[in-house]
């Protein structure tokens, strides 16, 4: 029994350690955030509503749930049927986690967000001109439709 869980534990360090080169490298908050409860370190990075995190999420249930029945009801070696996906998911989200920390420090993602918030501002402004022009008077739009047409 404590040779299994030696080899558990060493294959999720070489998981760890294949999906992060060095140490201290930017992202590793977020992927042990993630190792620990999944998609922890995909909240962190901003991914919260994201498909894969609920795809995530469903399958830490589903594992959690299939390890908890078939642990109480039959036990011995078809637990693994259950904790075969709770530690792959826990590997993917974590792995997962640590490339999207990696991505957003990418320039050209961050220069992809400085534009989409430009134009966000950009269109918050229009339309707050829009709106502004809608509340003047009948008279003062004849007269502004008059002064446009004279021109």
């Amino acid at each position: 029994m404590k040779s299994k869980w030696l080899c558990i534990i060493m294959a999720l360090l070489m998981t760890l350690t294949a999906a992060a080169p060095g140490a201290y490298a930017f992202g590793m908050k977020e992927a042990t955030a993630s190792f620990l409860v999944p998609t922890t370190g995909q909240a962190m990075n901003g991914q919260i509503g994201n498909t894969k995190t609920k795809i995530m999420g469903g399958v830490e249930v589903a594992a959690i749930t299939t390890v908890a029945i078939l642990g109480g009801l039959v036990g011995g070696g078809v637990i693994w049927a259950g904790l075969g996906p709770l530690i792959a998911n826990h590997a993917w989200s974590s792995i997962d986690a640590y490339r999207s920390a990696q991505y957003k420090r990418d320039p050209m993602y961050q220069q992809q967000m400085l534009d989409a918030q430009r134009t966000l501002d950009l269109s918050r402004q229009r339309r707050f001109e829009r709106e502004q022009m809608g509340r003047s008077s009948i008279r003062d739009r004849i007269m502004l439709a008059g002064e446009e047409a004279g021109s």
